[in-house]
């Protein structure tokens, strides 16, 4: 979805139309589950009390957004999240923890530092990631909508991938065209033209990561390997 896109469905929402609210909130469900699973540390489901507390604070970052301030909406939306699941933590501790000593205080405090310096650098490199995905046509957030289903075809795609930026010429026609040069990479590795089309969009995601290695924080996130990883 486009920036001036969601800004008008944003007004929409917070004017009452609901309908619009909708479309932004359906939109953006992937974002949602994925950003409050980078939070917990682990796998959130829709049926999960943190699901459902990452939906009320992105509901809210609708109706609370103010894009004068220089942030994006997906940004705000983020610690939003962040913020709530943080609250919502501390309730569950209290309840099930009344006694917390001094050393596991501090062990948690270094912990929550640790991990806001991996969230900022994450917010910036997807930030950088989406502005590339931008030039080739790719929406960052319809990322999910392009990737194969079948965990044995995500690998194939990955291989691919990594043959690809072995390949000079390849990578630099890919970075000046913005665009893969599908025929020419075809013709000289043999893989399905079937395969590379269907899913060109996913393929360009892993060659752009692979081309940044530096993205650490993002290539943990979305679990894509980077650099010489396999």
């Amino acid at each position: 979805m486009q920036d001036s896109e969601l800004g008008i469905l944003i007004s929409a929402a917070v004017s009452g139309s609901e309908k619009d609210r909708e479309t932004i909130i359906r939109h953006y469900r992937p974002y949602i589950i994925n950003a409050a699973g980078h939070i917990t540390g682990r796998y959130i489901s829709w049926s999960d009390e943190e699901a459902s507390v990452s939906l009320l604070a992105f509901n809210r970052a609708i109706d609370t957004y103010n894009g004068q301030r220089g942030r994006t909406f997906l940004n705000y939306a983020y610690l939003l999240i962040k913020r709530d699941l943080i609250d919502f933590f501390r309730k569950e501790q209290k309840a099930g923890h009344s006694n917390q000593d001094e050393e596991c205080e501090e062990k948690q405090s270094l912990h929550s530092y640790q991990q806001s310096l991996q969230e900022k650098e994450l917010i910036e490199e997807i930030l950088e990631f989406k502005k590339i995905l931008n030039e080739f046509g790719i929406l960052f957030e319809e990322l999910e909508h392009y990737a194969p289903k079948h965990k044995d075809t995500r690998e194939k795609m990955m291989l691919i991938s990594h043959q690809f930026v072995s390949l000079p010429e390849m990578v630099e026609e890919f970075s000046r065209e913005k665009r893969l040069p599908t025929t020419l990479f075809i013709k000289k590795t043999g893989h399905s033209v079937k395969t590379v089309e269907r899913y060109r969009k996913y393929l360009i995601a892993l060659i752009i990561l692979r081309l940044h290695p530096e993205w650490r924080q993002l290539s943990q996130y979305i679990r894509i390997p980077v650099g010489d990883e396999q």
